[in-house]
């Protein structure tokens, strides 16, 4: 109904009946939406509604998200404290949710848009922590606060490529790659995928490959480390295979499909010959690629599986129609 006519309804009631409208209201209201629109401080002090439901400011915003993070870093949203109640605990995905909806308002040209991109990083490198350390209430952290991580890592190549498309802030793209997205700690290929779609100009590719190879040989060197303390690289081989598929895609996008394969081969750190056959013919596929697929499917002796051969034949019949 409109505002007139709910007026005209409440009319009817005394003030006893009005409090159990009130009460049976306030109870059907879920719990984040209270916080989100301040119901209970509008309750405390409804002659001040204007100034409690006035916009935030962003020096505001800023204060809150930092002791917020501060709360994080230290566990108390899943730890037993003084600082957060128990049962406001599981309240952090809201307070996400709030920070998230605020800080994507601001333009990120500004000043003020500059340090709202600067929090959203912080927040998503929280998040994104908290799916494989208990650092929240919740494993599945980015499913708690409704936003896909490969979404929320786009808005923030959005945000920061709006800036500028320099070295600076290609590598800061970069490292936002390195966070994992799931309780076992694995890397998420959506988002290199993302990020080589935001590489437009020859420019922004070349650097792209220059950056992402900066962090394959520093992974490689580390690795050898790993290895003398023989210790389990798994992790390390993940990140590089990552990067090494972004930049064959980006060697592609650039029609270097040659200089792309070749460095493919150099630094994939896939098990076994044809796992990283398989990983690397998928990728020409993607593309469509057919001659380049059958030149690199000849060019090795390898027992290929099943399904290789049945592409093979098909890819053959292709090209030479």
């Amino acid at each position: 109904m409109l505002v007139n006519e709910l007026k005209k309804e409440l009319a009817k009631y005394d003030r006893k009946d009005m409090e159990k409208i009130v009460i049976e209201l306030y109870k059907r209201v879920p719990k984040h939406k209270k916080e989100e629109y301040q119901i209970d401080d509008f309750i405390k002090n409804v002659k001040k509604t204007k100034s409690v439901m006035k916009a935030v400011t962003i020096e505001e915003l800023q204060k809150e998200i930092i002791y917020f993070l501060e709360c994080v870093d230290n566990e108390y949203y899943v730890i037993p404290n003084r600082v957060i109640p128990k049962k406001e605990r599981s309240t952090w995905r809201f307070k996400v949710k709030r920070f998230y909806k605020e800080l994507i308002k601001y333009d990120p040209v500004t000043m003020e848009g500059v340090l709202a991109t600067d929090l959203l990083i912080q927040i998503y490198k929280r998040i994104s922590i908290g799916s494989n350390r208990l650092l929240f209430s919740n494993w599945e952290t980015f499913r708690a606060i409704g936003i896909e991580q490969v979404d929320f890592f786009e808005v923030l190549l959005k945000r920061i490529f709006a800036r500028e498309h320099n070295e600076k802030n290609m590598n800061l793209c970069i490292s936002l790659l390195q966070f994992p997205s799931d309780p076992y700690g694995g890397l998420y290929r959506e988002v290199y995928d993302v990020f080589a779609h935001y590489l437009v100009s020859v420019e922004e590719k070349n650097m792209g490959i220059k950056m992402l190879n900066n962090r394959v040989l520093e992974l490689v060197e580390y690795k050898k480390t790993y290895l003398k303390e023989k210790r389990q690289t798994y992790d390390l081989d993940e990140e590089i295979n990552l990067c090494t598929i972004c930049i064959l895609d980006i060697f592609i996008s650039l029609n270097k499909i040659d200089e792309g394969i070749k460095y493919f081969h150099k630094y994939c750190s896939e098990p076994t010959s044809e796992v990283k056959e398989y990983v690397l013919l998928e990728e020409l596929e993607k593309y469509e690629l057919y001659e380049d697929w059958i030149k690199e499917y000849e060019s090795h002796k390898i027992a290929y599986r099943d399904s290789l051969k049945e592409n093979y034949s098909k890819f053959k019949n292709l090209v030479s129609n």
